[in-house]
């Protein structure tokens, strides 16, 4: 059993750390920590090569399916984790996942929870116009471990989308018969800040496009 763990980053400097940081502390270690930078313009780069234990993959900016796809090409686990470089993995998660995975053999992929935080950098009053929700089924790339297996069969991440890459490739791994399997403990802590991914220009358009190409699929699969 081989674990990598993906960290995809843009203009993280600030936060990459942290995460690393956080990957590093794993009751259950990563074989390989592997962090792509994805087209940044500060000091990322720097930051993952301060880190001797760090395999660093620079690219021109993608997006964060570009990023996936970059980080999986040259990482040799068998099992792949993957975290934003703004948020933190908690303690226990690699070995959650995979005694989840070990309970539950015919799973290709574990989920957990996940906690929400609001960036402890923030000015008093922008933290205080930003709600965490309760703990919630993580259906993020950072709640989840996949078997390289499923990867491969589900295929590359759509570098066209930015918001949905992750969405949009759980919604094809299931058609193609990915068994994903939950478990209870918050795995991990997710930073709210103004201006995240999730919030972005793109995300409405990002939501139509990840309607439509599931719509296509499933007509093509009632053929």
């Amino acid at each position: 059993m081989r674990i990598s763990v993906i960290i995809p980053a843009h203009n993280a400097r600030s936060t990459l750390g942290e995460a690393i940081e956080s990957v590093r502390a794993q009751t259950l270690p990563a074989a390989e920590i592997v962090v792509v930078d994805d087209g940044s313009t500060d000091d990322t780069a720097a930051v993952a090569a301060g880190f001797q234990d760090v395999r660093l993959v620079r690219r021109p900016n993608g997006g964060p399916g570009a990023a996936y796809n970059s980080g999986i090409e040259v990482s040799q686990g068998d099992l792949v984790a993957f975290l934003d470089a703004d948020d933190i993995m908690a303690p226990m998660a690699l070995a959650e996942h995979v005694q989840n995975l070990t309970a539950h053999p015919a799973a290709d992929a574990s989920v957990g929870h996940v906690s929400e935080f609001v960036s402890p950098d923030l000015p008093s009053e922008v933290a205080a116009r930003l709600r965490p929700r309760p703990t919630y089924v993580g259906w993020l790339a950072g709640a989840t471990m996949v078997r390289l297996s499923l990867l491969e069969r589900t295929g590359s991440f759509l570098a066209t989308l930015h918001v949905g890459a992750w969405i949009d490739w759980v919604d094809r791994a299931r058609l193609a018969g990915g068994r994903f399997e939950l478990t209870p403990r918050i795995l991990l802590r997710r930073r709210l800040r103004p201006g995240t991914l999730s919030a972005s220009s793109r995300r409405d358009a990002d939501l139509i496009a990840l309607g439509r190409l599931a719509l296509q699929r499933r007509r093509e699969q009632d053929r």
